[in-house]
């Protein structure tokens, strides 16, 4: 956890600037922020991860439905990267995972536990990295990029991590399947890639959908052994959910208010 907050923070400082364009007023951070906290209330209630990234995107999208009377212009581009990237990821997984998972089988077990220490730690900070400038630079922007901004930014991530970090993850990874030491580093890889690939395009993109697409991908190679699929379908619900939460509650609140 603790080379995963590193990360974090890493890539927040880094690379959190390259999501521009989603910055709002103070009335609206406060419409933002209770629906925020509605979805994590929701989650946490519900032992489901449900995506705090999509949730800010799609409630801004809803003010700038509200204010401007239009959504914003990368609004069908974001919603299609949502569609397209855990296929694409899925598609990669599935033809990459057999190629590494036979070479390394083929190597020394000595040095193969000695790789995969290595790539766990890398891979670990590569994620939280990506995670940080992707997710938390949404976060940043919405702030203005004040620097006060990142200091509370960078306060509740350590926090979240310490506090609530190890349940919410342990509950994701026990109920979706426990990865071998080879699927683990291919689901992380294409994670970091597809995250700091939205990144520079400065589209917000949640962790849990890259994890779904490389995950899928991995289990059909592996001819579906490794995945609950009770499990995945409460998490696509959730998925769904805030997004469509997010939305109408942000439309309900600001027309209310």
């Amino acid at each position: 956890m603790m080379i995963a907050l590193a990360g974090y923070l890493t890539g927040l400082l880094l690379q959190g600037t390259e999501m521009k364009g989603y910055g709002v007023g103070p009335s609206e951070l406060l419409v933002l922020s209770a629906i925020g906290v509605l979805i994590f209330i929701i989650g946490e209630v519900g032992k489901v991860p449900m995506s705090i990234t999509n949730s800010l995107y799609m409630s801004w999208s809803a003010l700038v439905l509200y204010m401007d009377g239009s959504l914003p212009l990368n609004f069908p581009v974001v919603l299609a990267s949502w569609f397209v990237t855990p296929l694409l990821l899925a598609l990669i997984a599935y033809f990459t995972y057999p190629i590494l998972a036979k070479t390394s089988t083929s190597s020394n077990p000595i040095k193969r536990l000695s790789i995969f220490r290595f790539m766990v730690i890398l891979t670990v900070f590569l994620v939280g990295y990506s995670f940080g400038a992707n997710n938390l630079g949404l976060m940043w922007s919405m702030l203005g990029f004040r620097r006060i901004g990142l200091i509370g930014i960078v306060f509740a991530s350590t926090l979240g991590v310490v506090a609530t970090g190890r349940r919410t993850l342990g509950q994701f990874s026990r109920g979706i399947y426990i990865p071998p030491p080879v699927s683990g580093g291919v689901i992380q890889l294409l994670s970091f890639a597809a995250l700091e690939l939205s990144t520079v395009l400065a589209i917000p993109i949640s962790l849990t959908l890259c994890t779904i697409g490389s995950l899928l991908g991995i289990s059909m190679a592996r001819g579906m052994r490794m995945l609950n699929t009770q499990y995945l379908r409460l998490v696509l619900i959730g998925y769904v959910a805030t997004m469509l939460i997010a939305f109408t509650g942000a439309l309900l609140v600001v027309k209310l208010v």
